[in-house]
């Protein structure tokens, strides 16, 4: 099992399944849960990962390339991460009302205005969306995050992608470590 630069997914050599790598790209919305306000969302962040990399999973499965294509651009990746903070908004909302009365979790989203929630769920998505794009340009080729305005990707191999995985993955376990220390109890 092993990355390649040019799909970013896992190969098996037991049958060739490939999938992307999404789980990297939590790995900086986790260390802004740390740090970051307390209202930062990272389940609208994740999930604005993985359905931009929905876009890698189509063109994998059909084997057509350019696998990062208008998803995988600034443009693409906001409006993806304004739907999954969109999304997530609503799963918490409906979650929310199956709750009993009694959870200190239901308490917290009843006392909050419901666009300020939508709001911290909307932000936490557009920057999932966007940080995406900027760690894929960082290593593939076949991207053009300025599109429509401009093609081409100036950023792809500035860093290796051995370098940039374990870096994400070094940077997701300090950010996890740090999470559990400093969590309420």
């Amino acid at each position: 099992m092993y990355a390649t630069k040019e799909t970013d997914s896992l190969t098996f050599h037991q049958g060739e399944i490939r999938i992307p790598l999404t789980p990297f790209h939590f790995c900086p919305g986790l260390l802004t849960k740390v740090f970051g306000p307390r209202a930062f969302w990272l389940t609208s962040f994740m999930a604005a990962n993985v359905l931009i990399d929905l876009e890698v999973l189509y063109y994998l499965s059909r084997n057509e390339t350019p696998l990062h294509r208008h998803l995988h651009s600034y443009l693409g990746g906001s409006a993806v991460g304004l739907v999954a903070g969109l999304i997530m908004w609503g799963v918490v909302l409906i979650i929310a009302r199956l709750m009993p009365a009694s959870s200190r979790w239901k308490t917290r989203l009843d006392q909050t205005p419901k666009t300020k929630l939508l709001t911290q769920s909307l932000l936490a998505g557009l920057i999932g969306g966007i940080s995406h794009v900027f760690l894929d340009s960082l290593m593939h080729d076949d991207m053009h995050p300025f599109w429509p305005f401009v093609t081409g990707n100036t950023l792809a191999g500035i860093v290796s992608v051995s370098a940039l995985h374990i870096g994400l993955g070094l940077l997701g376990l300090f950010s996890l470590l740090l999470w559990l220390l400093l969590r309420e109890p």
